[in-house]
């Protein structure tokens, strides 16, 4: 084998290794240690802690076959559960959470829909508004899954959007056609909802700039430097029998751990490299 050959292979391999040790799963939650659905007048079909598991189901709505975006979010009992007064879930992590030097490293996905102004083009309106109120949950986190530290005195509103796919072209109050980009649910969305005011669907992708969106969450303030567990707890409805208290889960994700595979494959391939020169 000629040394160009061989080298244009030894750095193919290496580029095709570090590509897919990049490409890796999005870490979401891949099992549920507890759930209690709490107030049981709070819809009660929404109780099964397996629909929070795992990533985006990109069909929002299956009776259109719509795809899920900001305007469209899901709303059946199998993309989400509903935590109500008195209730909670505790989640596990299918990896580490690592601690990050700056930023939020922990994302949250619940179905806030946003109303458009001129459906189904993708309007918000001024100010920007949900259909519904945004949902609210007590968070802590935790290692080892029996000590948890909260993140937060008191209960966190959760404003941020999803969306499905970065380049959909038109209409994300009602798209069958779908894209070719998947958004990253591993990148944190830093804005809130008052960020889209009077936006189009052309600047509202913007905004989100290639992340799924979700509400993120900072775990800096805990004495943890990882984390394997995420709990969300609904305070008590003041009134019981009529509920006001819930918490809508779709999906969870995280930052990646930083990667140390990739490196010493690199390294290999100049190994290899140096080795075919001196010969």
């Amino acid at each position: 084998m000629s040394r160009p050959l061989f080298a244009h292979r030894v750095c193919a391999l290496a580029s095709l290794l570090l590509v897919s040790s990049v490409a890796r799963a999005v870490n979401t939650a891949d099992n549920w240690t507890s759930y209690d659905h709490g107030n049981p007048l709070t819809s009660p079909t929404y109780n099964d802690p397996n629909a929070a598991l795992h990533g985006f189901n990109p069909i929002a709505d299956p009776f259109s076959n719509s795809y899920l975006t900001p305007f469209n979010p899901p709303f059946t009992n199998t993309d989400l559960v509903i935590v109500g007064g008195g209730g909670h879930i505790t989640l596990h992590f299918a990896e580490t959470v690592p601690l990050t030097a700056s930023g939020p490293q922990i994302g949250v996905f619940v179905n806030n829909a946003m109303v458009d102004a001129t459906w189904p083009t993708g309007q918000a309106t001024t100010p920007a508004a949900y259909a519904s109120a945004e949902p609210q949950a007590l968070v802590s986190v935790s290692q080892n899954g029996v000590d948890f530290f909260s993140i937060s005195g008191s209960p966190i509103s959760f404003d941020g959007p999803s969306n499905y796919y970065a380049d959909l072209a038109s209409d994300p109050s009602f798209n069958m056609t779908g894209g070719s980009v998947l958004t990253d649910m591993s990148k944190p969305f830093l804005g809130h909802l008052s960020d889209f005011d009077g936006k189009n669907w052309s600047q509202i992708k913007t905004v989100l700039d290639g992340s799924a969106g979700g509400t993120w969450l900072d775990f800096r303030s805990t004495p943890l430097t990882q984390v394997n567990y995420i709990r969300f707890d609904v305070p008590v409805d003041p009134d019981p029998q009529n509920p006001t208290n819930r918490f809508v889960l779709d999906a969870v994700s995280a930052v990646p751990e930083p990667s140390s595979f990739a490196l010493p494959l690199v390294g290999f391939a100049s190994l290899l490299l140096r080795s075919r020169r001196v010969s």
